[in-house]
């Protein structure tokens, strides 16, 4: 889907605000080679101070895009960088579900969403000379019935405790998911459809 502006992408420093070599092989997937930049952003904004859960993690996103970028524009030019930053959050009703505090706080978020549907936002901003795009994609994920022994055996492998909601679709954490309605990447935390229609939107005019 990129093909018509793979020249100008090339002409790109790309690089995701982001820590995740998950997110990383996900842009690989589309074609992007992208550097990793983590982004000492600091997440604190208050969820409450938001109408919409769409602009609390675009926001995020925001913040994290525009501290790699201002980290990056001394060493490149600012015409060339292309900084694209991501955030997800889960919820469930009002109540909102990011990354456990720890593994007892895994095992409640777990055993609250068990046989239940709850909804991850992921909001991503494209940070490039002359401005942003963002956006969110949301999804509908249907937990089936798991038992407390199910829950305690995958936190104890460590996997939900740096995710939004305290679960990984694409890990031991897709065998508690019976089905989901949307975007499976933007569950993973990259929404790639949206992302590419994005992208094509921002440089099919040049």
């Amino acid at each position: 889907m990129l093909a018509p502006i793979k020249h100008i992408l090339a002409t790109k420093r790309i690089i995701l605000a982001s820590g995740s070599p998950r997110r990383q092989e996900l842009v690989k997937t589309i074609g992007l080679n992208a550097e990793l930049c983590p982004s000492t952003f600091e997440e604190n904004l208050d969820p409450a101070d938001y109408r919409e859960f769409s602009d609390f993690v675009e926001l995020t996103a925001k913040g994290k895009a525009e501290e790699v970028y201002d980290q990056l524009k001394a060493e490149s030019p600012e015409s060339d960088l292309l900084v694209i930053a991501a955030d997800t959050m889960v919820t469930m009703g009002n109540e909102i579900y990011g990354k456990p505090k720890d593994a007892n706080d895994a095992v409640q978020m777990l055993t609250r969403l068990a046989g239940n549907c709850n909804t991850p936002h992921t909001g991503v901003v494209i940070k490039h000379s002359k401005g942003i795009v963002r956006f969110t994609e949301s999804a509908k994920v249907y937990f089936g019935q798991i038992t407390q022994e199910q829950i305690q055996s995958y936190v104890d492998s460590g996997e939900p405790l740096d995710k939004a909601g305290a679960f990984g679709i694409n890990g031991l954490g897709g065998a508690m998911i019976e089905r989901i309605d949307g975007d499976y990447y933007t569950v993973m935390g990259l929404p790639l459809y949206r992302l590419t229609t994005e992208l094509c939107k921002l440089y099919k005019e040049q």
